[in-house]
């Protein structure tokens, strides 16, 4: 039951009070999506029945058909995803968008990085699907709660001053003056490269106090102070040199002969000095490889290397230059001015010299080499265990542990063995058989999945070379069952609704005048005239869409900060028919005494609601574009898309019609509400290494039942207590209290009573107000509201509003040919006027057949000849 109830008289006006017409506007439809949220009661396991199904497992044993069934895939691989997705299509259920256009492929990649498929559904009831990262949950990975310690706040003592006395008042202040005479502000000087010299002088006095100026000291740029020649008030500095260039700020101190005082002036010169020659010689360097490198060609006729570098001179490189031995050197490559350059270069075997050569622009040259080495025989290696197809077994949770040995041998010695794991990249080191020899190695792997494993072995020598040897083993993974948590659910459903409320005129789309008796045709182009346009620019607020429930609720996902459980609700809600998943999963105290836990948790959900939602149509809104465009013929540019058409015309003779088009705005009131709730029972466990989760959701007159069947039986009742008053204190929006449940008696076919027949139920035909103070709207909703807010969203249709320019276009001659034409017609107005007067008095004299009337009324209206008509006509017709 929903009710709407609106007091005010005029619409509010969003964006300043207009009248102007609708041009178009396509009413939004209210609308109502719901989903779900799930708050873990936090009972400890000891509340909590053994599993009947992992008890059933353990007492049948590990049976050798059970593994060999596992052996088939691994838990939530790529079969398991692929599978779970054909029959879902096969299911004949409607899908999103999403859905309906995944790939095989795509699943494929996601298992291969470790994420399963998970199927759920949305508000609307469609499904829909995520990628969820498989990882141990909390429980197993130990985890721990970090607890923020008090720390105390200190004390901040009074200050004692000592008792001094207030200090005597300060004598009259000194002020000074400091100025200079040379060289003149912004003068522009010049030298050569080492400096342009300049005598630098000015005056310096005391303007007010006693005492004399006892020194006066300079500083140039960022030059050190000097110490100036002081003459009474004049001062000196002979012979400066500055050499900075550009902008150079002079400065001139002036000390007070009894310390007490300072003053500072500037003043700017301009500098430009003649450049230095250019004696610097250029500095280059071999950054790889390395001095003395032994390079590897792997049983190749050379090493093909790249030999990298550095180059750099105060005044640029020209070029660098690469030689090997005597032979011809050659220009190196570079993309930044030889600042880093390279060459490819194929070296044979043997040891070779490698020179690189660095000019600049004014001819200096400078070089640098090294020695390198190439080997070209690869070593040798060979694995000795386990042997090829050898069997090899493991513990679920411990994983199958393959230790491995070898052989590896080479002229120049071994530099390392590595291992790797079905053409894994990452590569596991070995351990030789003491340093430096390598004639025997050894290693351990560790494998968690079963099938055929492919052992690879790499040798590496001190130059590079590399050769490898293979071998292949079966892995068997023994199955284990294990329990990890149970869990009571608080299951409350949740509504958003929106609702209409003000609608006004937005921004300015476009404005266009008209001169006097032009026409012109204008179309109208809105998002909504493309589907896919329209498509981005929905949302929950006016459109229900499968596409758009998903999105919604993947944002909302985004905004909890507990993924890990958020994710995990997808798992099994398909399964138990539970829909969407708003908020994720909150955790809550399970504590009878306070009801803070579950409270803080639903203010959670709504701050998550509330935030998405923001989100969620701001991002739609700004997607909502209208196009206003004037033109004197419109052609449709796809067959799918239409356009509004307007031809307009301004019939005024003298003045301009000045159009202004703006975007409507729609504001929507939207409430979250709490409309229901359940309790669910969901046991997360493993067997034989497979999830076996299991689940089982009620309503509240079931929870009896529920609890007999999870709970132990001398904590029934405590367990029920907790739950109860937990949906006995529920605070809304505005933090007012309310009582969701109740206690009520079954009666019989006369009405009474029947004794002890309590049941609990959330109370029958629950409803909350909403009053918006500022429109006086005031709406009932089912349920509790837990947020409301307002949201405003540009629309498809648009206002607009004729303005009649106050410009006068006509001269004095063409207003009297104007005036004189509207009394032309108003003439003609007045002739026919009479002659209407004249036929009523004819139809007078025939009714009162008055024979002299009717004489008369012939003598004064002959009747026209021909001639006299024609003239009439022509009259008219000018």
């Amino acid at each position: 039951m929903m009710t709407i109830i609106n007091k005010q008289s005029s619409g509010l006006r969003l964006a300043g009070e207009s009248g102007a017409p609708i041009l178009n506007y396509n009413v939004p439809e209210p609308t109502t999506y719901s989903g779900r949220t799930y708050i873990e009661m936090d009972f400890a396991d000891s509340n909590f029945l053994p599993s009947p199904s992992a008890g059933a497992a353990l007492a049948a044993g590990l049976a050798a058909p059970q593994v060999a069934r596992m052996m088939d895939a691994s838990p939530a691989g790529p079969l398991d995803s692929l599978e779970l997705m054909r029959r879902t299509r096969l299911s004949g259920e409607r899908m999103t968008t999403r859905l309906a256009e995944l790939t095989e492929e795509e699943v494929e990649l996601e298992a291969r990085h470790g994420r399963k498929l998970a199927i759920h559904r949305t508000m609307t009831g469609a499904l829909s699907c995520s990628f969820l990262q498989e990882q141990p949950s909390a429980l197993e990975q130990g985890g721990t709660q970090a607890y923020a310690a008090l720390l105390p706040v200190d004390q901040l003592l009074p200050i004692d001053d000592g008792g001094l006395d207030d200090p005597p008042l300060d004598p009259e202040p000194v002020k000074l003056s400091v100025s200079f005479t040379a060289p003149a502000a912004e003068a522009s000087l010049h030298g050569p490269h080492t400096g342009a010299t300049v005598d630098i002088r000015g005056k310096a006095s005391v303007i007010q106090g006693g005492g004399t100026i006892s020194s006066v000291k300079v500083k140039i740029g960022s030059a050190p102070w000097r110490q100036a020649q002081l003459s009474g008030s004049d001062w000196l500095l002979a012979g400066a040199v500055i050499t900075e260039q550009g902008a150079v700020t002079i400065q001139a101190d002036a000390d007070h002969s009894g310390g007490l005082n300072s003053y500072i002036s500037s003043r700017k010169v301009n500098v430009t000095l003649d450049p230095a020659p250019d004696r610097t010689v250029p500095v280059v360097k071999i950054i790889s490889p390395a001095a003395g490198a032994a390079l590897a060609a792997n049983n190749g006729p050379a090493a093909n290397i790249t030999v990298q570098g550095t180059a750099s001179d105060d005044r640029g490189v020209q070029r660098v230059e690469l030689q090997l031995d005597s032979s011809t050197p050659v220009l190196a490559d570079t993309t930044n001015g030889y600042a880093t350059w390279s060459k490819p270069l194929s070296v044979p075997p043997g040891i070779h010299a490698i020179k690189a050569y660095c000019y600049d622009a004014a001819g200096n040259k400078s070089e640098t080499s090294l020695n390198v080495s190439v080997d070209a025989t690869a070593p040798t290696i060979g694995i000795t265990s386990p042997q090829d197809n050898a069997q090899v077994a493991g513990s679920y949770t411990q994983g199958a542990v393959i230790e491995v040995t070898g052989t590896a041998a080479d002229a120049g010695g071994i530099k390392l063995v590595e291992l790797s794991i079905n053409d894994n990249p990452v590569y596991v080191p070995a351990v030789e058989k003491a340093p430096g020899d390598w004639s025997t190695w050894k290693a351990s792997l560790k494998v968690d999945l079963p099938g055929l494993c492919v052992i690879r072995a790499r040798a590496t020598d001190h130059s590079g070379n590399t050769m490898q040897a293979s071998t292949q083993v079966k892995v068997t993974i023994m199955p284990e069952v294990s329990s990890r948590k149970n869990r009571l659910i608080l299951v409350e459903t949740y509504r958003l609704s929106s609702f209409l409320a003000d609608y006004g005129a937005g921004r300015t789309l476009k404005t266009f005048s008209l001169l006097p008796g032009e026409k012109s045709k204008i179309s109208i182009r809105t998002y909504a005239q493309k589907e896919e346009t329209m498509k981005s620019a929905s949302t929950i607020l006016d459109s229900v869409t499968d596409d758009i429930a998903d999105e919604f609720e993947k944002s909302i996902g985004s905004e909890t900060t507990n993924k890990t459980g958020y994710e995990e609700s997808n798992e099994y809600k398909l399964e138990a028919s539970m829909g969407v998943s708003w908020g994720g999963w909150l955790n809550a105290s399970a504590s009878a005494s306070t009801s803070g836990a579950t409270n803080a948790a639903r203010e959670q959900l709504t701050k998550n609601i509330v935030s998405s939602t923001q989100k969620h149509v701001a991002k739609a809104s700004a997607r909502r574009d209208l196009q206003i465009n004037t033109t004197s013929e419109v052609k449709n540019t796809s067959s799918e898309e239409t356009s509004i058409v307007r031809e307009i015309e301004n019939i005024n003779m003298s003045r301009t019609l000045n159009y202004v088009f703006r975007q409507m705005n729609q504001e929507f009131i939207t409430l979250l509400h709490l409309v229901d709730v359940r309790v669910g029972f969901f046991r997360d466990e493993k067997i034989e290494g497979k999830p076996n989760n299991y689940y089982r959701e009620v309503t509240l007159p079931e929870l009896d039942s529920l609890l007999h069947e999870v709970v132990v039986e001398d904590k029934i009742s405590d367990v029920k207590n907790a739950i109860m008053h937990q949906l006995m204190n529920i605070f809304d929006y505005q933090d007012r209290h309310h009582a969701f449940v109740e206690k009520e008696p079954f009666k019989d076919e006369n009405g009474q009573t029947i004794p002890l027949s309590e049941y609990l139920r959330v109370k029958k035909d629950y409803t909350s107000e909403y009053k918006d103070e500022a429109t006086g709207t005031s709406i009932t909703v089912p349920g509790i509201i837990m947020a409301a807010n307002h949201h405003v969203l540009r629309t498809d249709g648009v206002v607009v509003e004729a303005v009649l320019g106050q410009g006068e276009a006509l001269d004095e001659y063409s207003s009297s040919l104007q005036a004189q034409s509207v009394r032309e017609r108003e003439l003609k107005n007045d002739m026919l006027q009479a002659e209407v007067r004249m036929k009523e008095l004819a139809l007078q004299i025939l009714q009162s057949k008055d024979e002299a009337a009717a004489q008369l009324y012939a003598l004064l209206n002959p009747q026209p000849t021909k001639e006299d008509e024609e003239e009439e006509q022509a009259v008219l017709t000018v």
